[in-house]
This record gives C-alpha cells, structure tokens and sequence, in this order.
C-alpha cells in the first residue's frame, strides 16, 4: 500500500512540474495614440500583476499550461483596454458615447429611393 502512495505521489509531481504559471503575455497589445511609452510601461506592468493575481490557481491546481495562459491573456487584455490601450484585432462596438441620428433618417439597411 505504501508503494501505491509513494507512485502516487511521484506521479503527481512529475504532472505538476510540466505545468509552467505565464510570466508574461502571448498578445499584442499597442499604446493608445498620444501616450507616451513610459505611461504604457507603467500600465503594462500593472496589468502584468493584475494577471498574475487573476490567476489564482498553483500549478497544481491547473489542467494545462494553455489554459493558464489563455486566463492570463485575457485579464491581461482586459486590464490594458479598460486603460485605453489598443489590442489590435479587437473591434469596438459603439458605445452610448454616439449620438443617435435624427429622427426618421433611414438605417443603412433601408435601401434608398
């Protein structure tokens, strides 16, 4: 019984030792037009610690590299584009920032007479 216990445990650790916690991000992301760099570096570090504590798992804990750095990834985006910067790939809806047009002009999908 002892032998299963030892394996067990041997097996375990050699599974935990292949799973790697991110220390960075696998994405593009650009400094919004008119920021300067040291303010990017400055956001980008914070975002990086955002990440990292979003992650709240050990590599015990994970099912798989990937899946780590796919959360990562994403709080990192997340944390970069609520700073304003631009992450290329990402369309932007319009916000409640537009003006709606006046009143009876036709949609785009209306066709034209």
């Amino acid at each position: 019984m002892g032998v299963r216990w030892g394996l067990l445990l041997l097996g375990l650790g050699i599974l935990s030792a292949c799973t790697v916690v991110p220390t960075g991000p696998s994405v593009l992301v650009l400094p919004a037009v008119g920021k300067s760099m040291d303010v990017f570096q400055g956001e980008e570090g914070a975002c990086r610690a955002y990440a990292q504590q979003q992650l709240g798992s050990t590599p015990e804990q994970a099912a798989s590299t990937s899946l780590l750095q796919g959360q990562y990834n994403r709080a990192y985006v997340q944390c970069m584009y609520a700073k304003g910067n631009v992450v290329p790939g990402v369309v932007v809806a319009p916000g409640a920032s537009v003006v709606p047009p006046p009143p009876g002009t036709p949609s785009p999908s209306t066709p034209q007479r």
